[in-house]
């Protein structure tokens, strides 16, 4: 039956007569359908390779991240990701990666190519990476918060505004001693005028007693001394137009500060500096007399000329006077022309009287005052402490990467914001490194004054901090003074012992600035010895805590300091703690760099090879290739 219904359609077929239709619609739709199942398999097999490719790219990187270098870890607490170039980086993931695909055959991949398309250092961007891996770690509650963010801004403010203070401070200061240079320079034509006064008065005697040769001999005398005269109003001249140029630059730069005061220092600064305008003010009439001085000699050096010359013509006559003629030789007459030659030159007072009375407290004092920025670690560390005397390996350091400004890190608005960030970046300075007071094992033993020079002499840097230190106590504590009417009074009673009570008051205005600007650098230098021996300051002073007497300071000068230092009332901040403030103002960029300088550089002590810039903060790495059919992408990225 079978064979027969075959035949039968075949019979059909050859005549034109059998319809397949349906059959080929069927075909079709069974084509269609295949091909779906097919495309959505393939486009499953597609998603699922892009997920797995992503899948063993994360993991790859996550394993890469994982060989962070543990020194760093265990010393400082930092994920560096030590590589030496980006090929390195990609055949560190390769063999991850090739083991994902090697264990998932059911999504192939031909042809793939892995690249590092993204590679962040910790060194880049101004170092903002390395604090936000400090800050990450600092914020896990390893730092107990001593202080709330308006304690925190109030001290910055304090130190920001004690540096400024400091600089204006020294500033007048020096323009102080050129004032004194000044006034001794007036008083060198003082002296001069009184010795031509001493000499005619020696010459007028002579004449009267008719010694000829002693006139002669004191004439020459007192020609010498007129000779002094234009010399020592020219070095006045000198003296007061370097003031003058000085007095200007110092008011433009104070101006240029006062942005950075808060109304009372600037208010005391001012108060204080204006005894200098003054001064200046009455310099005009003085200029005027010193120049009489000068044409004053320069017309009785003529009439001293003329004198001489008729003293010689009369012991000439005197000399050639033959005794045996009858006129008797009247001597008195002939020296009385000379006297009334001599009667002419007009003595000058002016000046005679000085300006500075008691030199030696104003030596004493300008000689401390001298001392400031100078080395003061022979003073200022304890006695029998050896100085390191290392130096630190300048190759290849972060910091050389950037250009840093010098200038002190002003807190904006927006820093402000965030200022307990700041602080925890300094207290991680503070705890991870070392200083003249925590040292620790390595080659390098001041690393925290290195955060604030930056010298390649352990010693330079150390000096470096405790002259700052000095500095900004010596502005904290003429802060103080201006504000206690005492110490002033006591200042000012001193300035009149040395200008005299006649002396005119801007001149003992200035003196007793000068006066209170050496007596606080007197005791910022005794603050800083506390320090230095583990003791503690406290940031303003009270009456109570005051060590250095004025009386002792004008006498004793700078062995004032030889004695033993106390340790302090146990209040206020230690030295490790004073530099915490310095790193709250100083710009947070250099800070970040010299941070890693000093890693560096401990690191080195292991690895000599070992190199900031060539350690990784975030990896991007891109894998393409073709699955089956369908060409696959997939980026990712990691960052500690």
């Amino acid at each position: 039956m079978r064979r027969d219904r075959l035949k039968r359609l075949e019979e059909k077929v050859m005549s034109g007569t059998a319809k397949g239709g349906i059959t080929v619609f069927l075909s079709l739709i069974l084509t269609c359908v295949c091909a779906l199942a097919g495309g959505l398999f393939e486009s499953a097999r597609t998603a699922g390779s892009g997920w797995y490719m992503q899948m063993a790219l994360n993991s790859s990187l996550d394993s890469l991240m994982s060989l962070y270098h543990r020194d760093a870890f265990e010393a400082y607490r930092l994920f560096l990701l030590e590589f030496e170039d980006e090929e390195g980086l990609k055949g560190e993931m390769e063999p991850y990666c090739r083991a994902y695909l090697e264990a998932a055959p059911f999504y192939p991949l031909r042809e793939d190519k892995l690249t590092v398309c993204g590679l962040i250092r910790i060194t880049d961007d101004q170092g903002i990476h390395f604090e936000k891996e400090v800050l990450d770690f600092m914020k896990f509650g390893v730092w107990a918060q001593e202080a709330d963010s308006g304690a925190l801004e109030e001290w910055s403010k304090t130190m920001r505004e004690a540096e400024q203070v400091g600089e204006i401070a020294e500033l007048y200061q020096e323009n102080g001693r050129k004032i004194l240079a000044l006034e001794q320079a007036i008083d060198r034509i003082g002296d001069c005028l009184k010795r031509q006064k001493k000499y005619l008065e020696d010459a007028d005697r002579a004449l009267a007693q008719c010694r000829g040769g002693r006139f002669l001999s004191i004439a020459s005398r007192l020609e010498s001394e007129l000779d002094r005269i234009p010399g020592l109003a020219d070095a006045y001249e000198r003296e007061a137009d370097s003031l003058k140029r000085e007095l200007a630059a110092s008011e433009k730069k104070v101006k240029e500060k006062e942005k950075d005061l808060g109304a009372e220092a600037l208010s005391l600064t001012e108060q204080e500096t204006a005894s200098y305008r003054s001064y200046t003010d009455t310099e005009g009439e003085r200029q005027k007399a010193v120049a009489k001085t000068r044409e004053r000699a320069a017309e009785n050096k003529k009439i001293l000329e003329a004198a001489v010359s008729k003293a010689r013509e009369v012991q000439d006559y005197i000399d050639s006077w033959d005794s045996d003629d009858d006129d008797e030789l009247d001597e008195e007459a002939l020296w009385s022309q000379v006297s009334g030659i001599l009667n002419r030159f007009r003595t000058d007072d002016s000046f005679e009287g000085g300006r500075v009375r008691d030199k030696k407290k104003m030596r004493v004092l300008e000689t401390v005052s001298r001392m400031a920025g100078k080395d003061l670690l022979s003073i200022c560390v304890p006695e029998g402490t050896k100085v390191s005397g290392a130096a630190l390996d300048m190759r290849d350091l972060p910091s050389a990467l950037v250009s840093v400004g010098s200038e002190s890190y002003q807190m904006s608005a927006a820093v402000l914001q965030d200022v307990l960030a700041g602080a925890l970046f300094t207290e991680y300075a503070s705890r991870f490194f070392s200083s003249f007071r925590a040292e620790k094992e390595g080659k390098s033993q001041y690393e925290k004054e290195y955060f604030l020079n930056g010298a390649r002499s352990e010693r330079d840097n150390l000096k470096a901090a405790v002259n700052r230190l000095v500095a900004v106590r010596e502005a904290l504590n003429l802060l103080y003074l201006f504000r206690d009417s005492s110490k002033r009074n006591e200042a000012r009673t001193l300035a009149l012992a040395i200008t005299g009570a006649a002396g005119i008051a801007p001149l003992t205005e200035v003196v007793t600035f000068f006066i209170l600007t050496v007596w606080a650098f007197a005791e910022s230098v005794e603050d800083v010895k506390v320090l230095m021996n583990g003791g503690r300051i406290s940031l303003m002073k009270t009456q109570g805590e005051w060590k250095v007497s004025l009386s002792g300071l004008a006498e004793s000068g700078k062995r004032i300091w030889d004695r033993a230092p106390d340790s302090g009332d146990g209040k206020g901040l230690d030295y490790d703690g004073w530099l915490r403030m310095f790193f709250l103002i100083q710009d947070r960029v250099q800070l970040r760099y010299r941070m890693m300088d000093v890693i560096q550089n401990k690191i080195r002590e292991k690895q000599s090879g070992f190199r900031m810039e060539q350690c990784a903060y975030r990896v991007e790495a891109q894998w393409y290739g073709k699955g089956a059919w369908i060409p696959v992408q997939r980026t990712a990225g990691r960052e500690y």
